[in-house]
């Protein structure tokens, strides 16, 4: 009883944790605040935007700080694979329509960075580095060492966060100087990051016959009768459980390009005239 009050009371203000969400917030509302009119003279202040940074930031630090960071890192398996669920299919996406088009295009179209970035924006690089930094993420070396350091572990999630902007951009992206996917191709994109590329990731962590992480099998159980049990009930929370995710931005995108396939088509002066 008093390990679950002590589980439950476990909130986290690891000063790597705090110290990246107070350098993003303050970068962020000194750019689209006092530091706009330096960047692009026209924009105005973006308040929905804001808005959806502040709701990023406060998933961020549920994901990050609450009981649900503790209950992941010492005592199950499938808990962390929700963790991921939520920093990929929640706070990556929030954090990216966050994102106003005239403070993205200086920093990721400049000369250093736009070869980078129309690389990135090619959606089988931005699968592919997904996909490679989730296998290399699991295996058990690597996992448990973020598992034995809280503060490597927070590290691992920023990173972990960092790719998935990388998954998501060439869906989400509005520059108007990038290439865009047609959205047929962003469902296509979608269904087959959540299915063909996680097959061999899901099939062995799910099919093993062994435990794999030591950490989890040296933990308190508070769930499940065991390591391997845990594990197997991530693998199915990582592979069909991602896909169930994906079926609400598949959603929105199929029934966007549809409307707009068989809206009705009006006067292109008149629309000219009424721009």
């Amino acid at each position: 009883m008093n390990n679950n009050v002590e589980i439950i009371a476990n909130w986290q203000f690891d000063p790597v944790l705090i110290g990246l969400m107070l350098a993003a917030s303050i970068s962020y509302f000194l750019a689209i605040g006092p530091l706009r009119a330096h960047i692009n003279k026209n924009a105005k202040f973006p308040k929905a935007k804001a808005g959806i940074f502040v709701l990023a930031l406060i998933v961020s630090y549920l994901i990050e700080g609450s009981p649900l960071h503790d209950i992941a890192e010492r005592y199950l398996f499938s808990i962390h694979m929700s963790q991921h669920l939520l920093l990929t299919y929640f706070a990556a996406p929030l954090f990216i329509l966050a994102m106003p088009e005239w403070l993205l295009e200086p920093i990721l179209l400049n000369k250093l960075t736009k070869h980078s970035t129309k690389l990135l924006s090619k959606p089988v690089v931005a699968a592919l580095i997904y996909t490679l930094f989730l296998s290399i993420w699991h295996f058990p070396a690597i996992y448990d060492a973020g598992l034995r350091n809280s503060t490597l572990h927070h590290i691992q999630h920023f990173l972990f966060l960092i790719v998935s902007f990388i998954f998501w951009w060439p869906v989400m992206h509005n520059m108007p100087t990038l290439p865009k996917l047609h959205p047929l191709l962003k469902i296509v994109y979608l269904f087959i990051s959540s299915t063909l590329l996680q097959i061999p990731l899901f099939g062995i962590i799910t099919f093993a016959d062994k435990a794999f992480y030591p950490s989890y099998q040296s933990a308190p159980r508070i769930f499940f009768s065991s390591a391997l049990e845990d594990q197997r009930v991530g693998g199915v929370v990582m592979k069909v459980l991602a896909m169930l995710f994906y079926i609400l931005p598949m959603t929105i995108i199929f029934f966007r390009w549809y409307q707009s396939e068989h809206a009705p088509k009006t006067n292109s002066k008149n629309a000219l005239a009424s721009d």
